[in-house]
């Protein structure tokens, strides 16, 4: 069919609005990527949204952070394990002390903090029988030192259990005041590796990757305008490679992440937390990605209209239940990977456990059997579920 001048004019005007639409339209999509060159559907890019008004009333903090009962008489060195529970209306969640900390140790060399800020711990990381704890090395300064633990050499020389669990907090006082260590202090000491001090940021968002082996950190120190992702040595404990990393939600860009979380295919999690007029509390978007050929992929998967509490904590996966675990101080909420990753997920499918304490929660690992570790402070303890 041989079309007409004015029907051609017709005919090549709407093509022309179709591909001023359908260029507009991709650019549109492209602001909700956030990796531009994934060609994945833009359905899998949008959160989905939550609305899980069966949850808790959110959990604010006092004003101020709870002790333990011994550590709040002036008693650094603690002999009797605590126990946080979850409260009467809450599902049953219990954790008991599994080691006390070191507060107190020597200086790193040419750093001029004396005690090296051991109390102030960030981030707790479970890998096989090693324990990886992040401290930071002062205040508003965004550096820190990692503490790799041999659990094994611990529970050995009774640093777990009623024998010696305040050996590890005396070794770290006689070390701090220069004590001469007794042959048991020495083989305990043989159990802890010090990392030296690098630029961590905030630093709580340390995480093992169980596909990989390796440790990783979001270096949320303020400085630029990308995320940086740090892959950290398991040996050295010092940085060994940062990912630079863009994201964006509703066209705003992301510039800090706190948390993070890997499960077993090597998937990893964060969390962002906008607050509005609306929802002065805030919603908390779930993002997910992955690390490969050193490239790294981020896309949201999740925005949650209610969120545990006033500071979001830590992120954790439990291998056992295959759960990610959203922690605040107090409270965790619990959601399936599974559904989570296939858009199925429901307010059902979500579990939520409220703790009789106000103590600071400073993060959560799992070990391959599911068991939990809990890092609070005030003193700084680890305490395993029971």
């Amino acid at each position: 069919m041989i079309l007409s001048k004015k029907s051609f004019k017709i005919v090549l005007i709407l093509l022309i609005f179709l591909i001023i639409v359908v260029g507009a339209s991709f650019w549109i999509f492209s602001e909700d990527i956030f990796n531009l060159n994934d060609k994945t559907n833009k359905t899998d890019y949008k959160p989905l949204f939550i609305n899980n008004t069966n949850a808790p009333d959110f959990v604010t903090i006092g004003e101020s952070y709870g002790e333990s009962f011994s550590f709040s008489q002036g008693n650094i060195i603690e002999t009797e394990k605590n126990t946080i529970s979850t409260t009467e209306e809450s599902k049953n969640y219990t954790f008991i002390t599994e080691y006390f900390l070191p507060t107190l140790w020597k200086a790193l060399e040419n750093y001029y903090y004396p005690s090296q800020y051991w109390y102030n711990s960030q981030a707790i990381a479970i890998d096989g029988k090693y324990m990886y704890i992040l401290s930071s090395s002062g205040y508003n300064e965004n550096k820190g030192f990692i503490v790799r633990y041999d659990m094994e050499l611990l529970n050995t020389y009774n640093a777990n259990n009623e024998k010696g669990i305040w050996a590890l907090r005396k070794l770290g006082l006689d070390i701090y005041h220069g004590n001469k260590l007794t042959n048991k202090q020495k083989r305990l000491k043989n159990a802890i590796k010090i990392g030296p001090v690098f630029n961590t940021g905030h630093g709580q968002s340390l995480s093992i990757n169980p596909k990989t082996k390796t440790l990783w950190l979001w270096q949320d120190d303020g400085s630029g305008n990308t995320l940086k992702l740090m892959r950290i040595n398991n040996e050295t404990l010092k940085q060994e490679k940062i990912y630079e990393v863009s994201a964006k939600l509703n066209n705003n860009s992301i510039n800090s992440f706190r948390n993070l979380a890997f499960d077993s295919e090597g998937n990893f999690y964060t969390d962002y937390v906008k607050k509005t007029e609306r929802n002065p509390n805030g919603y908390v978007t779930i993002f997910t990605g992955n690390i490969e050929n050193d490239t790294v992929k981020i896309k949201p998967l999740l925005t949650i209209q209610n969120r545990p509490g006033t500071y979001s904590q830590s992120l954790a996966v439990n291998p056992s239940n295959n759960r990610l675990y959203l922690v605040s101080d107090g409270v965790f909420y619990t959601l399936p990977i599974e559904k989570l990753r296939n858009r199925t997920l429901s307010p059902d499918d979500f579990r939520y456990y409220i703790f009789d304490t106000s103590r600071e929660f400073e993060g959560v690992s799992f070990d391959n059997k599911g068991n939990s570790y809990l890092l609070v402070l005030r003193g700084t303890e680890v305490l395993k579920s029971v």
